[in-house]
């Protein structure tokens, strides 16, 4: 089952991120894993969150920037060549970005792909652990 992911556009400038993360505290929802891209102008701040929706629409009020995006989390063994493995099977797909939700004895991939439904479907068959939301936000 899919995930859903919150995107914060922002200024690329001081204290944008720490703002994001005021609202989320102020909000009590907990963040799991972030990547951060940036570039002269703006950033973009991806989390995994236990709220999604709850997030979106702190955010909002807080007048920030942010959408819901839906991405895949994967689990994959700790161990060389897991990687490579789940990008092997992910072949035919175009994977536009990924980052790393990290647990104790495995590590999950969160990937933007276009078609989510194909491609968890391919993971399930080729015997990946596709992670429900309940799993991913706690």
């Amino acid at each position: 089952m899919a995930v859903k992911q919150v995107t914060v556009f922002m200024a690329n400038k001081e204290g944008r991120i720490e703002k994001v993360t005021e609202v989320l505290k102020e909000n009590a929802v907990n963040i799991s894993s972030l990547s951060l891209a940036e570039s002269v102008d703006f950033g973009l701040l991806r989390l995994i969150v236990s709220d999604p929706e709850k997030a979106i629409a702190c955010l909002k009020s807080a007048g920030l920037s942010a959408k819901l995006s839906t991405v895949i989390a994967v689990r994959i063994s700790n161990a060389p060549g897991s990687l490579h493995d789940l990008l092997t099977a992910l072949k035919e797909f175009n994977i536009e970005y990924m980052y790393v939700l990290s647990t104790q004895d495995t590590a999950s991939m969160i990937m933007k792909i276009r078609d989510v439904e194909a491609a968890e479907k391919l993971l399930t068959e080729e015997g990946f652990e596709v992670l429900k939301p309940e799993e991913v936000y706690r």
